[in-house]
């Protein structure tokens, strides 16, 4: 049992509880203790839910892991591939489950979020952009779930553009993270094609001529970076000028702005440096943190 939840990768599951009374905070403000049923149910679900989606994706990874993570729970035979499923399944009806206790749209959500997982651990994973938009989805959207769990329909504007820039910028990190590991991931695919383990890795690079190369050009994956960052830029002053985030709010979520222009400026000037990448999205998640701390403030001033 132990190693069952050790599969849940519980410190990430708690990271989506942060995000989830985040979101709830935006739309209940002071008055969140008025709210502890439906939140405590929000805060199970999406625990659950995310769990889930990891012991799926330890299921699905099987093989590769037996190559790359050896001592993992399935690979070990510490846990067979059918408790592995089960279990998975069961934690994705306890999340739908307790989401419906609280109202439709969280229900809706969580049934989206878990179908988003499953898809993600079967067939996107290994997809590039595609993959990088999932994720991003997935992290955006629990501050919506969160805010959809006070029920104020009215006030869900303001998770929800949190839930875009959550979502902007996570896409922009993971693919910054995605070109810092491509050399690791081009040897790693030409090692797995010898052994036979698995052609999954596949949807990231081709077989030609002139030998393994990658399917999006670097640029391409730069441009589309910069792109969102730009975008999160533009929607960071929404709720300030909606009127629903004061000059605290400017402040700060300012100073995450400027940090997301350094990591496009340093894009564009250290292309194909992979160091250089891994200072980028380390920048990135300062200014995520930045911008997060920047709603805090603003449900409050």
């Amino acid at each position: 049992m132990l190693e069952l939840l050790e599969m849940m990768r519980p410190l990430n599951c708690l990271m989506g509880l942060v995000a989830v009374f985040i979101g709830a905070l935006l739309v209940a403000g002071q008055g969140i203790s008025g709210f502890y049923v439906p939140l405590g149910y929000a805060l199970f679900a999406v625990f659950v839910i995310t769990g889930a989606g990891n012991v799926l994706n330890d299921y699905v990874d099987v093989e590769a892991d037996k190559v790359n993570r050896p001592r993992r729970a399935i690979p070990s035979g510490k846990v067979s591939k059918r408790s592995a499923l089960g279990f998975s399944v069961i934690l994705f009806l306890l999340g739908i489950v307790s989401a419906g206790f609280i109202n439709w749209i969280c229900f809706f959500i969580a049934v989206i979020n878990s179908l988003v997982l499953i898809i993600y651990s079967l067939v996107l994973q290994h997809k590039l952009l595609l993959g990088n938009l999932a994720v991003g989805y997935l992290v955006g959207s629990i501050f919506l779930f969160g805010g959809a769990s006070i029920g104020n329909v009215s006030l869900l504007a303001i998770p929800a553009i949190l839930m875009v820039l959550a979502m902007l910028a996570t896409i922009s990190r993971e693919i910054v993270k995605d070109m810092e590991d491509m050399e690791g991931d081009r040897k790693s695919f030409l090692k797995r094609i010898t052994m036979k383990v698995t052609e999954s890795i596949g949807e990231r690079f081709g077989l030609t001529r002139a030998g393994v190369k990658i399917k999006y050009g670097e640029r391409t994956m730069i441009v589309i970076a910069v792109a969102c960052l730009m975008l999160a830029i533009v929607f960071s002053y929404l709720p300030h000028y909606y009127g629903f985030m004061g000059m605290g709010y400017v402040f700060l979520v300012g100073i995450a702005d400027l940090v997301f222009i350094w990591c496009m400026y340093s894009l564009v000037r250290e292309r194909k440096k992979r160091k250089g990448y891994r200072r980028i999205s380390k920048r990135l998640k300062i200014g995520m943190f930045i911008a997060l701390i920047a709603f805090i403030v603003g449900a409050f001033v």
